[in-house]
């Protein structure tokens, strides 16, 4: 059943990414394209983990997870550069500094060096929880998938980059609720925090996966909503 979940979510994942896509061709907004980058291989994350007791550990399943980790490592920080460049097409006077955009810019680099150099470093195991299989870097009691799994092998990347981004998600989202009255990238973006939360030892970490479309829709919606403003306040007489 959890399997088929999955499957669920990387369909709705797909659903947002050519929603977004189509509002990429619609408007010519850096943030928008941004905030749509992380949505390339997020349904990919998902499938993978759907299909994997399917396909039964061995070289083919670790190489779709291993793709699952670069995917998600490279793309996600992505995020830090549209909130620069929503920032700036909002026309927050800070964010118009090359400097502050610069700044978001060596954020992302900095986090994608960051995960990437550690799963580098990392080996990866099988791991199961109720029907699903996938691999990880890190073995818990809860995700052994025998009794000669070898409990604490490994070591967990700790997802610091998402962590930081959904906070920095809500700040900007407070300032924009406070400029414009658009609210929904702060509660969007607490509302999947809630989801973010659930311990994934009792649910396998679903939860987590079932937050990631609900904020990047957010995040869509708003770079719209801030692309809409700035292209009737470009056609309004002067």
């Amino acid at each position: 059943m959890l399997s088929a979940a999955y499957l669920i979510i990387a369909l709705v994942d797909l659903g947002v990414l050519f929603w977004a896509a189509g509002h990429c061709l619609r408007y010519r907004s850096n943030g928008l394209l941004f905030a749509t980058l992380p949505l390339l291989l997020l349904w990919y994350d998902n499938a993978v983990i759907a299909i994997g007791s399917t396909l039964g550990e061995g070289a083919l399943l670790m190489n779709l997870n291993t793709v699952r980790f670069l995917a998600h490592y490279i793309s996600l920080p992505m995020t830090f550069i549209a909130i620069g460049a929503m920032a700036r097409e909002a026309g927050f006077r800070l964010a118009q500094k090359k400097t502050v955009m610069g700044a978001f810019c060596l954020l992302a680099v900095y986090f994608i060096g960051h995960d990437l150099w550690l799963f580098s470093q990392s080996s990866l195991y099988p791991s199961c929880f109720a029907d699903t299989l996938r691999y990880t870097t890190h073995i818990a009691e809860y995700t052994a998938c025998g009794p000669d799994a070898e409990i604490g092998a490994g070591k967990s990347i700790p997802p610091i980059p998402a962590i930081t981004l959904t906070v920095m998600l809500i700040i900007f989202g407070i300032f924009l609720w406070r400029r414009s009255g658009w609210k929904w990238l702060t509660l969007g973006s607490l509302g999947a925090m809630a989801f973010f939360a659930v311990p994934f030892s009792s649910t396998g970490g679903i939860f987590g996966n079932i937050g990631e479309p609900i904020i990047m829709a957010v995040v869509i919606l708003t770079a719209v909503d801030i692309a809409k403003r700035r292209q009737q306040a470009g056609t309004q007489p002067g």
